[in-house]
């Protein structure tokens, strides 16, 4: 009588799962390290740590600090992209305001995505490798916010480089002010200037001229 093998497959799988679930609570911790220590601060045994499991886990998964820094930055990059993907969906079917876009792009480019991303974009000026590792997974996050550009423009009554303008300036704006939040605590300055953009930005949309071509912002 053949050896039954269901079991062993059992086991199999209940291994890759746990070794899934052990490289996802590795890249949150790191990713959780480095908002809360820095880039350069956060060390590997404090990765594990917060993980709650073994160096020696850790290494099996990431042999190198910067084989972890990569896998959380791709993670936290592709999160974000997925997330900027459901908003263009529900901008195509106009269950998304331009003022509920705005505060979309305040909650991202002030909370913990933009502070992380500042941390990776920071050590990039001066790694090369980094650099090179960031610059696809940047390519999608920007190509996902060219396809919200995309929905807006087909709602606009303006034409479509002064909509790509308008909605460009929005960025710029919001990204600014995540950078000044750094320094500057101060909620109720942020919420003016963001409800006095949700005022001006459909009237540019609606009457802006045509500008010379150019791209989204990046």
């Amino acid at each position: 009588m053949a050896e039954s093998t269901t079991e062993p497959k059992r086991s199999e799988r209940r291994a890759q799962a746990r070794s899934i679930a052990t490289r996802k609570k590795l890249i949150e911790a790191t990713l959780d390290e480095i908002l809360a220590k820095g880039y350069n601060s956060a060390t590997t045994n404090d990765f594990a740590s917060r993980a709650g499991v073994s160096r020696g886990a850790l290494l099996h998964h990431f042999p190198a600090r910067s084989d972890i820094i990569v896998a959380a930055m791709e993670h936290l990059l592709r999160d974000a992209t997925a997330e900027i993907r459901d908003v263009a969906a529900k901008v195509a079917r106009t269950e998304v305001t331009l003022g509920d876009f705005v505060e979309f792009l305040w909650d991202m480019f002030s909370g913990r995505v933009f502070y992380l991303s500042l941390e990776f974009i920071n050590e990039a000026r001066t790694d090369g490798e980094l650099r090179a590792q960031m610059m696809p997974v940047v390519k999608d996050f920007h190509a996902a916010l060219d396809s919200i550009w995309r929905e807006f423009q087909k709602q606009a009554d303006g034409g479509p480089q002064a909509t790509l303008t308008a909605l460009n300036m929005t960025v710029c704006l919001v990204r600014g002010m995540g950078v000044q939040t750094v320094l500057k605590d101060d909620p109720a300055y942020f919420r003016t200037m963001l409800e006095t953009w949700k005022t001006i930005l459909p009237h540019m949309l609606e009457a802006a001229p045509e500008a010379r071509p150019g791209k989204a912002a990046e």
